[in-house]
């Protein structure tokens, strides 16, 4: 099945970040996990990627973010009502202050069951950037040509921002 969104937009917005923070001092760890989702296969667990990466930690980082399908042309990302808020508003206040507020909706919409969970339950801060109105999801019309450049940029300028703000 197509994953333009779904499975690549995070990728490439992580990958851009990889490029620009390249030199950074920040210690920023960008990691990819596989096997979030099963698409509902009977016995099949879900966030086996995360909860392995999580379970395996040496040591635990300031804060987890979490980036899943976030390049719809028609961009709404609602606080997700597991995250950490205080983080989740930084996050939305850098997007507004950049003029990203039309995307970055600081309204609880979802609960989702996604790659932050594990973090969360190992009590590392962690927050889900994710547009969940993305009408194409697990569908084969999850196409490149749903995908919006502008929305990759507002949320991995978003994301860079936030980041530069923390604590060195």
């Amino acid at each position: 099945m197509p994953g333009a969104n779904y499975g690549a937009s995070g990728v490439a917005v992580l990958l851009e970040l990889a490029r620009v923070l390249s030199g950074d001092s920040l210690p920023v760890w960008l990691v990819f996990f596989d096997a979030e989702d099963n698409g509902d296969l009977p016995g099949w667990d879900w966030l086996l990627g995360s909860r392995a990466f999580v379970t395996a930690l040496d040591q635990k980082p300031g804060a987890a973010i979490i980036l899943d399908m976030i390049g719809d042309a028609d961009l709404n990302i609602y606080f997700e009502k597991n995250s950490d808020a205080q983080i989740a508003a930084q996050i939305w206040a850098q997007a507004a202050r950049l003029g990203y507020g039309e995307a970055f909706i600081p309204v609880p919409k979802y609960s989702i069951l996604d790659d932050h969970i594990p973090f969360i339950q190992a009590g590392i801060p962690a927050v889900d950037i994710i547009d969940f109105d993305y009408p194409y999801w697990h569908t084969t019309a999850d196409t490149a040509d749903k995908v919006s450049a502008g929305s990759l940029q507002a949320v991995g300028e978003t994301l860079l921002a936030w980041i530069s703000e923390q604590e060195r």
